[in-house]
Formats: structure tokens, C-alpha cells, sequence
């Protein structure tokens, strides 16, 4: 999507790297019978992790958990893979190529009650996108309504144009037969406490953190916060190598091997040049 980038309407996030729109008005429809397809739903690592950060904001405001629905996944892949091949058709109003809109696009997997959704371009990780929809005033309200109890989450990657495409479908009504179950999109995290200290023990904020598997390929990096902290949210391995270093400092590594554990708190101690 590469025209008319000036003559984006008032109210719509938009930025030179991505482009994001928002539905303002939820669809209602009169209730039907469903008879959704129990295939298993595939889903990949950053869209597991876009459930998880949703989810926990959603609790973190006092709200419950967005179950998965296949029914509104299935719509959300439609969209992803006509924005995929049409980047120059996105547009505000969510029509996708053929002139369908979300309710339509729903309804065509056997899903009719109301529904909103959520659109980006150019976001290549769940916690970009996830940011990016929450720093959103209209985005953000889809995601944090009391009246969606289902989600439907799809994320396809081109070579071309935005290179990364997320549709977020929110559906009012939850049904037992379109729902997938939580050990599905929930088991694979493992969470990683990064702490980088000097050798006795001072605090060193804004350290770089890697943390790579034992090829030495990246999985996640980030810097220290102001308390030489930072949190990762990782696919589960059998061991991760965390590699720290700030100016001044060694970089070292360490090798973590976390066995059953969801939840691990690792420290590195680093030693003056």
C-alpha cells in the first residue's frame, strides 16, 4: 500500500513503517446454529504470544480471557491472505478484494453473532503489533471490550510491500464447539528474568541482552531496563544461552537449562574490561 499515504483520514494509526486500522462499529446479527469444522487450528509462536499479551492485559483491567475461536481464526486468515496479496486494497472501511466485510467474512465460517476487528501492516513481532494496538484508542478498546469473549488471531509474511500481515477478529458470543483449547496456545512460553549486575552485584541499566539457542542464532534481545532487568517471553527450548555486555564491560555468556520450569530468574555478572 504505497499511495495516498497523506490522505489517511483523521483518527486512523498510521505510521511510514506500518499501517493499522480499527472497525468503530460493532455488527450484531440474530443468533444461528454453527457447525464449525473440529480440525485442529495451527497456530504459529507470535500468534500464540499475541493471545497471551492480550490476555494478560485484558486481566490486568479486570477483565476474563478471550477464549480462541477457529471459526473467526479462519475469517482473520482470509483477511491476512487478501491483504497479503492485495496491500494496495487496505482500506478503513475492512473490505477485503471481493467487497466483504468482517460480518461477512465471519459469517462465511459459520460465525454470526456480532463481531469487530482489528487490522495491521508492518509489524513483524506480537509485541509490536500487540503495543502498537494498545497505544490505539479505538484498537484498544476492541481488545479490552467486556461484550468480546472470543478471539481470532492470523499473521501471514510476504517478501513484498509490509512484509507482515495481523487481523484480530473479537466475537460476542463463546460456543464450546468452536473453541480451542488453552493448553493449544498457552504451553509453548516459558518466561525468562534477565538481571545483569558488575561482579559485585551494582545494577547495570541499558546492558544488551541476547538470548540464543546453542547455535548461536538469535530468539530475542532487548536492553536492560533502568534496574538492569528485562523480562523475555521465549518458546520453550531444553536450554538457552543469555548473552549480556555493556560498554565498559566483557560480554559473557551463560547457558541456562530451565528442565520443567515456566518461570525462570537468571543472572549475569559481567567483569570490567
Amino acid at each position: 500500500m504505497k499511495t495516498n499515504r497523506n490522505k489517511i483520514s483523521k483518527g486512523w494509526m498510521f505510521s511510514v513503517l506500518a499501517v493499522s486500522f480499527f472497525l468503530a462499529l460493532p455488527w450484531a446479527f440474530s443468533k444461528a446454529a454453527t457447525t464449525t469444522d473440529q480440525t485442529e487450528l495451527g497456530l504459529s509462536g507470535e500468534e500464540r504470544l499475541f493471545i497471551e499479551k492480550i490476555n494478560d492485559y485484558r486481566k490486568d483491567n479486570g477483565l476474563k480471557a478471550l477464549k480462541v475461536s477457529i471459526s473467526l481464526s479462519e475469517a482473520s486468515e482470509m483477511m491476512a491472505k487478501d491483504m497479503k496479496a492485495n496491500p494496495s486494497l487496505i482500506n478503513h472501511d475492512h473490505k477485503d478484494s471481493a467487497g466483504r466485510y468482517p460480518a461477512d467474512r465471519a459469517k462465511l465460517f459459520d460465525y454470526t453473532d456480532s463481531v469487530g476487528e482489528n487490522l495491521a501492516a508492518g509489524y513483524k513481532t506480537a509485541e509490536k503489533v500487540f503495543e502498537a494496538w494498545k497505544n490505539s484508542t479505538e484498537h484498544r478498546n476492541n481488545m479490552l471490550s467486556p461484550d468480546y469473549e472470543v478471539l481470532g488471531i492470523d499473521r501471514k509474511v510476504s517478501d513484498t510491500d509490509y512484509k507482515w500481515y495481523w487481523v484480530s477478529m473479537f466475537g460476542t458470543e463463546s460456543k464450546k464447539s468452536d473453541l480451542v483449547t488453552d493448553e493449544r496456545y498457552y504451553s509453548p512460553f516459558r518466561t525468562l528474568r534477565v538481571s545483569v549486575t558488575d561482579s559485585l552485584g551494582k545494577r547495570l541499566p541499558g546492558a544488551k541482552i541476547y538470548i540464543t539457542n546453542r547455535g548461536g542464532s538469535k530468539i530475542a534481545s532487548a536492553n536492560a531496563s533502568t534496574m538492569g532487568r528485562k523480562t523475555f517471553k521465549v518458546e520453550k527450548r531444553d536450554e538457552y544461552y543469555v548473552k549480556a555486555g555493556t560498554a565498559g564491560y566483557t560480554f559473557y555468556t551463560k547457558r541456562v537449562k530451565p528442565g520443567s520450569k515456566d518461570s525462570l530468574s537468571v543472572k549475569v555478572w559481567l567483569e570490567k574490561e
